[in-house]
């Protein structure tokens, strides 16, 4: 025992002398070590725990909390005073002094209302000026000024084994902070719900618990290496790792989000699969080692189809970029725009081969694209109907029913209309709510904006709208052609 506890005194002296630390004052050994390490946590804590917020939401009409788990029936009760302060909670991280905070977008997907709380105790009502379901971010905006702020690192500097800090508010607690290392780096674990979801966390040993979603992970710098996101357990509370998105990735969604209002991604239209033992033996590869990553399937009308990638080929290398696993290969697209040119490493029938392709842009993001720029024409501006002006508007959940409204699905009312739009001329006014448009039910955002990105152009097309006053009325509008 006595040589292992030296061991352990020599590795934290190595760290210490790594980071920096001076040993002027204190020798580097034993409880001097230690000190020097608890010194550089609370410099840390002293530094960015002002810069991370609290955020409390409250649900919409049909809302759902994507991080949420319910305890197994068997699994022991916590107390209700902790399920009901971690619900509705979340963390965020100022990154600007006028009030940009980086959270999660599953902390704040379906709320009502979105209050962000400072370390001043000080409460501000935020927005959200965009957010990417695809990496599970938001970028919320609050009116303020002279406010703290948490410096960014590089997530790419990162190795296992170094040590990390996460900061936070778990189960609505208070400011706290934890620690651990890092377990692994670009770690796949199918806790993102959208269908083209990009994995590729920091894996963590440091306590992660329902509230500190859209909290930093932090180097022993205090820059800011991750957002934390998720928790991998099978009860909803802290198992023995944790799961954040790396800065560099957060870093390019907010920069569009800012440049251009939402999130462009370059696309390239492959289905995958890693390159394991198993797949060098069905296919008879001539790998002495597996790696790489397999394209099972080339998808039609996307880039991918448009060049020289095959199925089967093996990408090794995207750009300078050595992948061996999907998420690798989506990590290396994701920052790229729509037109950009690719360079692929790949291997087919033994061979090298190098491949460009000119990426595309996914039609789904095409669609939202279209429906912004054709909502925006018409002069009006939407959103999820959230419980207060529900409450407000009499629409009831009697109402929702009647109008055709199941569990899960979303209500869209109008917030904004421009006095001199065609929707407005039209008689639309603040407060409708959109159930139909051209007899196609309209149950969330997402689907008003693709119903209005298929419209044909100088065409009129019908919206149904509901109204406390009056039920159902109907509206003629006509999509201008560019």
């Amino acid at each position: 025992m006595k040589n292992a506890n030296r061991l352990i005194i020599t590795v934290i002296s190595a760290l210490a002398l790594g980071h920096g630390w001076s040993n002027a004052e204190e020798p580097v050994n034993g409880l001097g070590t230690l000190e020097l390490l608890s010194r550089t946590f609370r410099q840390v804590y002293e530094e960015v725990a002002p810069a991370v917020v609290l955020i409390r939401t409250s649900p919409g009409m049909g809302a759902t909390f994507g991080r949420q788990r319910r305890l197994p029936p068997d699994h022991p009760r916590l107390p209700d005073p902790y399920e009901e302060r971690s619900a509705g909670l979340g963390s965020g991280t100022l990154v600007s002094s006028d009030g940009y905070i980086l959270s999660n977008y599953h902390v704040v997907e379906g709320s009502d209302s979105i209050t962000v709380i400072l370390a001043d105790r000080r409460s501000f009502q935020a927005e959200v000026v965009g957010f990417d379901s695809l990496i599970d971010i938001a970028l919320l905006k609050i009116d303020a000024g002279k406010l703290p702020v948490a410096r960014l690192g590089k997530s790419t500097d990162l190795e296992v084994g170094d040590w990390v800090l996460a900061i936070g508010h778990p189960l609505g607690l208070g400011s706290t902070l934890t620690h651990g290392i890092v377990s692994a780096l670009g770690r796949s674990a199918d806790v993102i719900e959208a269908q083209y979801g990009i994995e590729s966390f920091i894996q963590t040993n440091a306590v992660i618990n329902p509230g500190n979603s859209g909290g930093p992970l932090l180097n022993l710098a205090g820059e800011v290496v991750g957002i934390n996101t998720a928790i991998s357990t099978r009860t909803g509370w802290y198992m023995g790792y944790a799961l954040a998105i790396p800065i560099d990735l957060i870093e390019e969604a907010m920069a569009d989000i800012l440049e251009y209002g939402r999130v462009v991604r370059g696309y390239l239209g492959i289905v995958m699969e890693q390159v394991d033992q198993r797949l060098v033996d069905e296919l008879l590869l001539d790998m002495p080692v597996p790696r790489g990553v397999l394209v099972d399937r080339i998808l039609a009308g996307t880039p991918a189809e448009r060049s020289e990638l095959a199925a089967g080929d093996i990408i090794m290398q995207v750009d300078d970029l050595l992948v061996d696993r999907p998420n690798q290969v989506q990590t290396g697209i994701y920052g790229r725009d729509p037109g950009d040119v690719v360079n692929l490493s790949v291997l087919r029938d033994g061979a090298p081969l190098e491949i460009r392709i000119v990426l595309g842009e996914q039609e789904e993001d095409r669609l939202m694209a279209e429906g912004h720029r054709r909502l925006d024409a018409l002069g009006l501006t939407v959103e999820l109907l959230g419980l207060k002006m529900a409450e407000q508007l009499g629409f009831t959940a009697q109402v929702a029913a009647e109008l055709g409204y199941g569990a899960g699905q979303h209500v869209v009312v109008v917030v904004s209309v421009d006095p001199a739009g065609p929707a407005a001329i039209k008689g639309i006014q603040v407060s409708d709510v959109i159930t139909e448009i051209d007899d196609e039910p309209i149950k969330s955002v997402d689907a008003f904006f693709r119903s209005i990105s298929h419209l044909e152009t100088d065409k009129s097309a019908l919206f149904w709208f509901w109204r406390p006053d009056r039920g159902i009325d109907v509206r003629a509008l006509k999509i201008a052609g560019q």
